[in-house]
């Protein structure tokens, strides 16, 4: 099978994966986040217990966060049923910053976009990733995403995308900070994450592959 392991790189074709298309700006999101946190605006992490979404370090850069901002915002967490939480707290030494904490657990995908536009940023910082989908829904709902220099997420995230070292927690606060911090680069980065997902579709995936399919039986 040697043959195999030589694949000349003008034969490769990347085809991308889209996101769906009720993932945009979500203008009254409150009506629906107040269901799941009581402050606005706030932060968003999508976790889940699988140890390449980094949680114990993103609560540690949110720590870090808690200290230095002059006004610190609440963090919303998907997926994480309060007792994995305490566990991580417990084992981070972080049990001070649980009252900043929300945990809804699981929120239906028909209500992601309200959350993702009630939120001032998506944090995205996972260890590696084979796509990033969550980078592109948050995006084409205006909010800036924090995202991983490493596997796929900075093709995604784009060349202005903000990407942090996920085993650095005081990258991702610095960047958290930065956000809060600086209004234009903020309404940047919400203007790019908005001009960004235009490439990305699931019309443009199935054209794509229909393109390749064409070739190879032209």
């Amino acid at each position: 099978i040697s043959h195999f392991l030589h694949i000349d790189k003008q034969l490769l074709v990347a085809v991308y994966n889209g996101y769906s298309q009720h993932f945009i700006p979500i203008w009254n999101a409150q009506a629906i986040t107040a269901r799941y946190i009581k402050n606005h605006p706030y932060l968003f992490f999508l976790g889940n217990t699988d140890p390449k979404k980094n949680t114990a370090r993103v609560l540690q850069a949110y720590g870090i966060y808690l200290k230095k901002s002059s006004q610190p915002l609440p963090l919303l967490i998907a997926d994480l049923k309060e007792e994995i939480i305490d566990e991580y707290l417990n084992r981070e030494g972080l049990q001070e910053i649980k009252k900043m904490l929300y945990h809804p657990g699981y929120i239906p995908n028909t209500e992601l976009p309200a959350v993702y536009s009630g939120a001032s940023v998506f944090i995205y910082t996972s260890l590696r990733e084979s796509f990033g989908i969550p980078i592109l829904e948050a995006m084409a709902c205006g909010t800036p995403v924090i995202t991983s220099t490493t596997s796929a997420m900075p093709e995604i995230a784009g060349p202005e995308g903000i990407l942090v070292n996920p085993f650095e927690p005081e990258e991702i606060a610095s960047a958290l900070l930065h956000l809060e911090e600086n209004a234009e680069f903020y309404q940047s980065q919400t203007a790019y994450g908005l001009e960004r997902v235009r490439r990305f579709s699931w019309e443009n995936t199935a054209r794509e592959i229909l393109n390749i399919y064409k070739e190879i039986l032209a």
